[in-house]
């Protein structure tokens, strides 16, 4: 088995060398080196539509969408089913995040299992979350295992962590987030 350091250094020259998509199992265009489309390279600002997951299984994958522009129809319009925002830096400064919306409603208890890619993969600085979802475990294992961190706020919109603190800054590989 590789250890787990390597893995990461691996993940990361792959991110360059391969195409890659915004999230794992998305089998819908190519992507830049910088995570985004093809044709929009260096994208900073990208919107995933994703389905519940069932079963406990990974959240399908419906849509994506970047842009360099963060006033961008399509970045601002998925705002009424926002589910999350990924922090590639702490408190997102400076700017660079991705807005994961649900295609099916706000969390449930079941809610949304989701694996970053090659490009987010370990990346994850810090968070919100919106649309009921209060909870939130952030896991180092690529199965929702491993070492965990887990946010829980009972307020309207849920917990925002602008920064995920030092046990689990860049070491994210999939996460859970539900009611």
């Amino acid at each position: 088995m590789i250890a787990r350091p390597i893995a990461a250094r691996v993940h990361r020259l792959l991110a360059v060398m391969a195409p890659a998509l915004l999230i794992a199992g998305m089998s819908t265009g190519a992507a830049t080196a910088a995570g985004a489309p093809e044709g929009e390279p260096g994208a900073k600002y990208c919107v995933i539509e994703v389905g519940r997951s069932v079963g406990g299984g990974m959240s399908p994958v419906k849509s994506q969408t970047c842009s360099d522009d963060p006033d961008s129809r399509a970045f601002t319009a998925a705002a009424d089913v926002l589910l999350m925002e990924w922090f590639w830096n702490a408190y997102n400064n400076p700017s660079n995040l991705t807005r994961v919306i649900g295609s099916d409603g706000p969390c449930d208890a079941s809610g949304y299992r989701l694996k970053p890619n090659l490009i987010w993969d370990n990346e994850i600085s810090g968070f919100n979350t919106y649309s009921g979802c209060h909870q939130v475990t952030l896991y180092d294992g690529y199965s929702w295992d491993g070492d965990s961190s887990y946010w829980y706020d009972g307020t309207h919109d849920g917990p925002d962590a602008g920064y995920v603190g030092a046990h689990m800054n860049d070491r994210t590989s999939s996460l859970w987030i539900r009611y």
